[in-house]
């Protein structure tokens, strides 16, 4: 009872909540890029919050079910196929032992996470199974060596599930990305032209971003403030190096830095910021920390407490 992988990529990965309790050791979380469609995934499925699912970076993927079971894809559209037959994300499907599943390359968004009924059986590694290819820890191997052809990823055998995601709650990922930020005790230390232009100047996602950080390109901020003592980073931290442009730190970021920091970026829209593509354009807004609370309140009841 397994997923026989047939083609894969380096960029494809297994993923969970995350690796907790290991920052002070310099571990890193890793987890979902795009938590958002990594819950929803599990949710449609009536798994338990957290369990491992495929997180499928820019797809190229193909896979063999040896036993029948309900899968789902969410996140980026790429036009799955099931042997032969069309085979959308967002809601439930049946496969059956034999079936193959094939992904294209997405024509919206980035990354694709696929999970199934129960999750992937896969040995932990220091409480979790997420891939952290700079930690060197978690994945199906335990070491983050990336998914491999031929690998059979074990699941359990559950009864059929029937389900799907509310089409209001289907992002577009074509839409311009406003991030809201959550702005941090440094904030103030940038002086206010710098804090204006953040706000009113474009910025365009960059080619060089990865699951550690993404870059933004643009006019770059005025009169950075130096850098300081390295401190404990939170994931969507904003820091700003000399050159004045702000990288949003993701899921394999690292445990400490001394760039100054804006604040952070809001949970929910740091997957959306991962399913952009190199140049689509970045606005930013200020977002109070009671209504940041608030929000993640509501996540917290919906998906649990993983968002």
């Amino acid at each position: 009872m397994s997923l026989l992988i047939q083609r894969t990529s380096p960029l494809h990965s297994i993923q969970d909540s995350g690796r907790f309790g290991y920052q002070s050791m310099g571990a890193t979380p890793a987890g979902p890029l795009d938590v958002m469609a990594y819950s929803w995934a599990n949710q449609v499925l009536g798994n338990p919050p957290g369990l491992p699912a495929l997180e499928l970076i820019r797809g190229g993927f193909v896979a063999e079910f040896t036993k029948a079971t309900t899968f789902v894809l969410t996140g980026a559209e790429c036009h799955g196929e099931l042997s032969g037959r069309a085979c959308p994300s967002w809601i439930t499907h049946q496969a059956q032992a034999g079936d193959q599943l094939y992904l294209g390359s997405p024509t919206r968004g980035q990354i694709t996470y696929l999970s199934v009924a129960g999750g992937f059986q896969i040995t932990p590694c220091f409480g979790s199974v997420a891939t952290s290819r700079r930690d060197q820890m978690g994945g199906f191997h335990g070491d983050a060596s990336p998914l491999q052809t031929g690998d059979r990823l074990p699941y359990a055998t559950t009864a059929p599930v029937i389900g799907g995601v509310p089409r209001r709650f289907i992002p577009e990922y074509t839409t311009p990305l406003q991030l809201r930020l959550i702005t941090g005790y440094q904030f103030d230390t940038f002086d206010s032209a710098a804090q204006d232009h953040l706000v009113s100047q474009p910025f365009q996602l960059s080619k060089t971003c990865n699951r550690m950080g993404y870059r933004l390109e643009g006019p770059p901020l005025p009169m950075v403030p130096r850098a300081g003592l390295s401190e404990p980073i939170a994931l969507g931290s904003v820091q700003v190096p000399p050159d004045g442009l702000p990288i949003i730190l993701m899921r394999d970021r690292q445990s400490l830095g001394g760039y100054p920091k804006l604040g952070v970026v809001m949970r929910e829209d740091l997957g959306a910021l991962a399913q952009r593509s190199a140049g689509d354009p970045i606005a930013w807004t200020l977002i109070s920390r009671d209504a940041a609370q608030q929000r993640l309140h509501q996540l917290h009841q919906f998906f649990g407490r993983i968002v």
